[in-house]
């Protein structure tokens, strides 16, 4: 099975007199960007189907996890996104009923952001149908093929070259 995305093939093909280790590095690297796509394609369909985008399912999960209330600014320091983009996805799930925008019981300057009981119960549901679906995609590896590509990712997201942006000339 081909996994390559036709632009990875239009980039292999320029390297056509490339060295075969930077031919192989660069095709290794294009599979795991085209697997990576692949899945976030999916997850994308499958989350649409609820109604929810990532981050939506994201800002779900952040208030389970944290009993079931917070501040936007809380939310969006737990996930690194900025504060309008949370009030973004707020508004949309306010707007669908799987979450209450209160005024805070101590500060009636903030807001304090709360799970409905339809929020929870779709968050149930998608969160049990998400892990399952995540487990067909692991099905087809072994434990030991697991583990390899469990400490392969974590060296490669451990590279220098992703942790520091080359200096601009």
């Amino acid at each position: 099975m081909n996994t390559l995305e036709s632009k990875h093939h239009i980039m292999l093909d320029a390297l056509a007199e490339a060295p075969a280790q930077a031919r192989e590095s660069v095709r290794l690297c294009f599979e795991l960007l085209s697997a990576a796509a692949a899945i976030n394609r999916v997850c994308a369909v499958r989350l649409a189907r609820h109604n929810l985008s990532e981050g939506r399912f994201a800002i779900l999960l952040t208030l389970q996890a944290a009993g079931g209330r917070l501040s936007p600014l809380e939310l969006a320091t737990r996930l690194a996104i900025t504060s309008g983009t949370v009030t973004g996805l707020l508004d949309g799930l306010q707007g669908d009923g799987f979450i209450k925008r209160r005024k805070d019981a101590h500060d009636r300057r903030k807001l304090s952001i709360s799970l409905t009981a339809a929020g929870i119960a779709l968050l149930d549901a998608v969160f049990a149908e998400h892990i399952d679906w995540i487990g067909t995609i692991m099905q087809g590896l072994d434990s030991t093929q697991r583990d390899a590509l469990s400490v392969t990712l974590q060296r490669l997201s451990a590279s220098p070259a992703l942790i520091q942006l080359p200096d601009k000339d």
